[in-house]
């Protein structure tokens, strides 16, 4: 169900991942996970769900190609991120730009970093660096400024300016706003609202809520 790839993907480097003494690159972990699977004995399909029916002692799972028959059926659909609509994002994915500070956090001890959002998700990735980031500059993009929790402390700034770009040479170095001022930053999180696939998940629960718990 899941067609892009994920925050371990696009991790550049974990560190904090046991067995690995010199820490793991985001895709190679990714794909030593799906050939362990196969190893032991699971069958991958890169297919789109596009429903579930109770069928006779299971399920049948219906795909844009195939259709399939279950006992019984896990729903681990992942969450997509959404990336916002600001130049250069891309160019420096693994450069500065992180998608999980539990991943790439350790990377900014005692250094100045942007969380870009403004709602649970960015608190929540502010929380997991608020002890490893010298400076943590909340940028909402344009959005309503969030509120704090109580036990957050820390040198803890939150900047509402609409984003123009992410600029630096090698590395991320300062956002650009859109009003022509600038922020210096080591390393920007994305952590904007995310779009989880409750899709198939609803159509399931609308339709079998009394065989099937979400």
């Amino acid at each position: 169900m899941y067609q892009e790839e994920g925050a371990l993907q696009k991790a550049n480097q974990i560190e904090n991942y046991y067995g690995f003494e010199n820490g793991i690159r985001g895709k190679e972990l990714y794909q030593a996970g799906m050939k362990q699977a196969v190893n032991i004995g699971v069958e991958i399909k890169k297919e789109e769900v596009t429903g579930i029916q109770i069928a006779e002692n299971g399920f049948e799972i219906r795909t844009i190609k195939e259709a399939y028959r279950a006992y019984r059926i896990i729903l681990a659909t992942g969450n997509k991120k959404c990336k916002p609509s600001i130049k250069n994002i891309e160019d420096f994915e693994g450069r500065g730009i992180s998608y999980c500070a539990t991943c790439d956090g350790f990377f900014y001890r005692n250094k100045k970093v942007s969380v870009i959002g403004s709602g649970n998700y960015a608190i929540s990735e502010l929380n997991d660096l608020i002890n490893l980031a010298d400076k943590i500059t909340i940028l909402t993009n344009g959005e309503k400024e969030p509120e704090l929790r109580a036990d957050i402390h820390g040198d803890i700034e939150i900047n509402t300016k609409e984003i123009e770009a992410i600029a630096g040479s090698e590395k991320v170095e300062e956002v650009k706003f859109k009003d022509g001022t600038k922020l210096k930053t080591d390393g920007v999180f994305i952590a904007e609202r995310s779009s989880r696939k409750y899709g198939v998940c609803q159509k399931i629960r609308n339709n079998y809520s009394e065989k099937i718990k979400l």
